[in-house]
């Protein structure tokens, strides 16, 4: 009988142990990491990821799926050696159960072995290598939510062809993996459809005079294809109008020349640009409209590409998360999970292919005034762009 006894309570404190450890697993928060620019010639796209994430979040209230969320922020600062740092801290000390940014693309590169190495789910919301979710680099760990050059490019450089009429062009960009790659990507395209990009022109990241590379541009040119961005962008705008350029050759460019992150330091320089974006405030969707009323109320300005970018990957996440009813102890379903995600997001549709790239809607825009407000406004749509693959 004090056998039997001694059996019964054995199982019944193993029983309650599970219980008490299975409880214990279920009540811990889910520890996010988000790297993002605060400080440097960023702190535009990383204060607007940092506000979009944190809205999305609060949407939930910092829950899903009855558990915590708690988020730990890193400043990357523009700085490849130190987001890799940073991103170090994060896993090593922190224990982060997802990885989220950064905004450079040459620190995400320089992060790119080391994640892959720890096995760490990774959320890129805005930096745009174009070999980041190409062969050799790409993995199972990586999903991007921000479109890449040739993703954006090579449709846009056919559309400036077909629909603008521009022949010969020259291109200006930022000295860095997302400005070389992207003129690089405009480039091929423009010239697969039979136009010409007769000079290419780079600009150290943080110039604070553009004079000796503007007056290099050759003025025999249809148009200018620029990708500026934070601000740089803010430098580029004002000096090609001081140089007397703006009404002699037009910019066409990525949505950083334009951004909203930036408009109200160049609103009296931009009107005309004609941009490529995944993101504007004047989409005229549900969603978008619930998210930029949310946004302006929050933060008395209007959401950006990084606003919306970090918005939707916080969503992502979250819905991950709950198709897992919280358990994302087994790492390959989370990711499963991840990878599976179809987001009707602010920007329309959106979800990743078989190399965690974004998939998703381009817009077609023209900065100009509409309502007595400088705007990127909506001129066309082209749907469901796929990453081109070599």
């Amino acid at each position: 009988m004090k056998i039997l006894n001694y059996i019964f309570v054995t199982l019944s404190i193993m029983i309650l142990g599970i219980t008490v450890i299975t409880y214990a697993a279920s009540d811990k928060p889910i520890t996010i990491g988000l790297l993002a620019a605060q400080t440097g010639p960023f702190t535009f796209q990383g204060t607007a990821i940092l506000r979009g994430f944190n809205l999305a979040m609060e949407e939930v209230s910092n829950r899903v799926a009855g558990r915590a969320i708690k988020i730990i922020l890193e400043d990357e600062v523009a700085s490849p050696a130190i987001a890799l740092t940073k991103t170090q801290k994060l896993v090593e000390k922190d224990k982060v159960d997802v990885l989220v940014g950064p905004v450079n693309s040459a620190s995400a590169l320089a992060m790119r072995d080391y994640i892959v190495q720890q096995k760490v789910p990774w959320i890129v919301p805005l930096a745009m290598p174009e070999n980041l979710t190409l062969p050799p680099l790409a993995n199972k760990y990586t999903f991007r939510l921000q479109i890449i050059p040739s993703q954006a490019n090579f449709p846009f450089a056919e559309w400036l062809y077909k629909k603008r009429g521009f022949r010969k062009m020259a291109a200006m960009g930022m000295d860095f993996p997302a400005g070389r790659d992207s003129v690089a990507a405009f480039k091929k395209g423009f010239e697969q459809v039979g136009g010409q990009v007769i000079q290419e022109i780079y600009t150290p990241l943080n110039t604070p005079d553009f004079g000796p590379y503007l007056s290099q541009l050759k003025r025999e040119i249809d148009a200018l294809y620029a990708w500026y961005a934070g601000a740089d962008a803010v430098k580029f705008n004002s000096q090609y109008v001081d140089f007397g350029l703006k009404d002699k050759i037009p910019v066409n460019g990525w949505i950083g020349i334009t951004e909203e992150v930036i408009m109200d330091a160049v609103k009296d320089f931009i009107k005309g640009h004609t941009v490529i974006t995944p993101f504007t405030p004047t989409i005229d969707l549900p969603e978008n409209k619930k998210f930029v009323s949310a946004y302006q109320n929050k933060y008395k300005a209007d959401p950006a590409l990084p606003s919306v970018n970090a918005y939707d990957s916080a969503k992502v996440i979250l819905m991950a998360i709950n198709a897992l009813k919280s358990d994302i102890s087994d790492k390959d379903r989370f990711l499963s999970a991840i990878s599976n995600v179809r987001l009707n997001s602010p920007r329309g549709l959106i979800r990743f292919d078989e190399r965690g790239q974004i998939i998703a809607d381009l817009y077609i825009c023209v900065a100009d005034i509409k309502s007595g407000k400088m705007q990127n406004n909506i001129i066309d749509v082209i749907k469901e762009v796929k990453q081109r693959i070599p």
